[in-house]
Formats: C-alpha cells, sequence, structure tokens
C-alpha cells in the first residue's frame, strides 16, 4: 500500500538538473524523485545492515590483521596491472 508522500524541498538548481534527467529519460519529474529516494534508502539500509553485521563479528572476535588484507589486496592489483 502506497503512503501518500510528503513534499520535499530542493533548490532551483538541484530542481533544474533533475527536470533535465526526467525530460532526457522520457519520465515524469516525480517518478525520478521517488526512484533516487528508493534507491537512496535502500543503499543506507544495505550499509547499515553491514554495519551490524561488522560489529557482531568484532563483538565474536572474529577479526582480520590488517597486514593480512593489505597484502591481499595488493596482491590482487598486482594480477590486475599484468
Amino acid at each position: 500500500m502506497a503512503l501518500k508522500a510528503t513534499s520535499v524541498r530542493l533548490d532551483d538548481e538541484t530542481l533544474r538538473r533533475v527536470g533535465e534527467m526526467a525530460q532526457a529519460m522520457d519520465r515524469p519529474r516525480a517518478w525520478l524523485m521517488a526512484e533516487a529516494i528508493k534507491q537512496y534508502v535502500a543503499r543506507e539500509e544495505w550499509f547499515s545492515l553491514e554495519v551490524e553485521k561488522g560489529l557482531a563479528a568484532a563483538d565474536e572476535g572474529r577479526l582480520l590483521d590488517h597486514a593480512d588484507v593489505k597484502a591481499k589486496w595488493e596482491a590482487k592489483r598486482a594480477a590486475q596491472m599484468d
């Protein structure tokens, strides 16, 4: 069930840019703003969940040594450069 949206205040420049993007996508400006908000909320929810997982892992003592992680990423980067 969709709830009634509240208004959002944007500065003129941002509103202009949103309007241009919506026009280029052949979509209503309201659709573009709703889609942007949905994506933002999904990303922030994912991030918060991942932080909670990390904190739980740390509380359980499941930690990685910084030097090991750094060595792994440096090896991966060197392999990509070849």
